[in-house]
């Protein structure tokens, strides 16, 4: 008889234990990416009692119920956008990469920020981990380290390479008939200059072509006729398409008065699909494009994170460049995961080693910037648990009081 009353304090004990994980779960229903837990019972089963007279089945008579493990429910929570640019949310799989004195930690919780030193960290003030970016290239060939983003910091700048235009020469146009348009680019040192395009008709299909930049750049005075930079002939077919040249021109500028190094441009006169960014169609002559790759120094003013985890640095100019790729984690049993100290875990023997690498790839999910991940708690759930539990927790409270009862009916018995 004493075995009912022991049976019933460890269904006391354990939908205690239950409702204390239930009070958890409740508690962290607003804190970012919280997973909710769920506590799991077994039957305490005692030895066999013998077996039955009739068909000679066991007789085993349960000892109440212990822990078969509390075990957190990694499923997806809702994503919320914030319009902060360092926090983001993981959708799929994966965890965020961090460093600490001990090795790598893991989250969900995307609620980063910048330290003093620049450093991205998590809530739990560990630094986030990731593949770094050197010369615009992030390079994801080596282990993942802290990444630091220090605002206001410069952009060196980028000497102009390359320049096209795509525009129409109107075929209707009188020989000697000028066109104009000029181009902003950039030398070694950042500094502006401006190149003029001049193109003026020679002859039935035929238009000639000149580059220039003004006299300053080079040293002259501002009343000194333009610096030729380069020249050439275009040539359209019956149809206006140019039929030649076929190749690109270059342009080269040199000796500018501010130091700055000898320049040679490729003046694209074919896309990237081989068709000619001129035509001689009769129509008005025309520019409906101008590019180049140059520009000047400027200073990191924000930052952005795409889908792929991928941190590019915005700058006053304009510039998009990257900066580093958040990594992301992956493992075979997730519920292995140790809590480390609020939303950080580490590694166990249960859960495996990380397969880390970007978001995307390896049943990693996708990252969402701006945006954190919700508690997954499902406040109708829980409160359905904590009924049950402690309907269970009052139920095993009568099977004491009853052998408490039957007790004292026994100790009745010799008055």
């Amino acid at each position: 008889m004493f075995t009912s009353f022991y049976s019933a304090l460890t269904g006391l004990n354990m939908n205690a234990m239950s409702i204390n994980v239930i009070g958890n779960n409740l508690a962290n229903i607003n804190t970012t990416a919280f997973k909710s837990s769920k506590a799991n019972f077994a039957e305490l089963v005692g030895g066999s009692g013998g077996v039955a007279a009739g068909n000679g089945n066991p007789v085993q008579i349960g000892l109440g119920s212990t822990v078969a493990g509390v075990v957190p429910v990694f499923n997806q929570g809702s994503i919320q956008y914030t319009g902060r640019p360092t926090d983001v949310a993981i959708s799929g799989n994966g965890f965020f990469v961090l460093s600490t004195e001990a090795g790598y930690a893991y989250t969900r919780a995307g609620n980063f920020g910048l330290n003093a030193s620049g450093e991205l960290v998590n809530a739990d003030g560990f630094k986030v981990a990731g593949y770094l970016a050197a010369n615009g290239v992030v390079n994801t060939s080596v282990p993942p380290a802290p990444i630091t983003i220090e605002l206001a910091t410069s952009l060196p700048p980028q000497k102009s390479s390359n320049v096209s235009i795509t525009a129409n020469l109107d075929n209707k146009a009188a020989v000697d008939s000028k066109f104009s348009t000029a181009v902003q680019i950039f030398d070694s040192v950042g500094s502006p200059h401006t190149v003029s395009f001049t193109f003026t008709k020679s002859g039935p299909s035929e238009w000639g072509w000149s580059a220039t930049i003004p006299a300053t750049a080079t040293g002259g005075r501002a009343s000194d006729p333009a610096v030729e930079i380069g020249t050439g002939t275009f040539t359209f077919n019956s149809l206006g398409i140019l039929s030649s040249p076929t190749q690109d021109a270059d342009l080269t500028i040199s000796g500018l008065a501010n130091g700055a190094a000898d320049m040679t441009i490729k003046f694209s006169l074919i896309d990237p699909t081989g068709n000619p960014r001129f035509t001689g169609f009769a129509a008005a002559s025309s520019v409906s494009s101008v590019t180049q790759d140059g520009f000047a120094s400027s200073v990191l003013r924000d930052i952005s994170i795409d889908n792929r985890g991928v941190i590019r640095g915005i700058y006053d100019s304009g510039q998009v460049a990257p900066l580093a790729q958040l990594a992301l984690a992956n493992f075979a049993n997730v519920e292995g995961l140790v809590k480390l100290t609020g939303s950080t875990f580490t590694t166990s023997p249960t859960s495996g080693e990380p397969s880390i690498g970007v978001g995307g790839t390896g049943g990693r999910g996708i990252i969402q910037g701006s945006a954190l991940e919700l508690s997954n708690v499902d406040i109708a759930q829980e409160f359905t648990n904590l009924i049950i539990a402690q309907r269970g927790y009052q139920a095993n409270s009568r099977v004491i009081s009853a052998t408490d009862e039957i007790y004292m009916e026994a100790i009745n018995l010799k008055r």
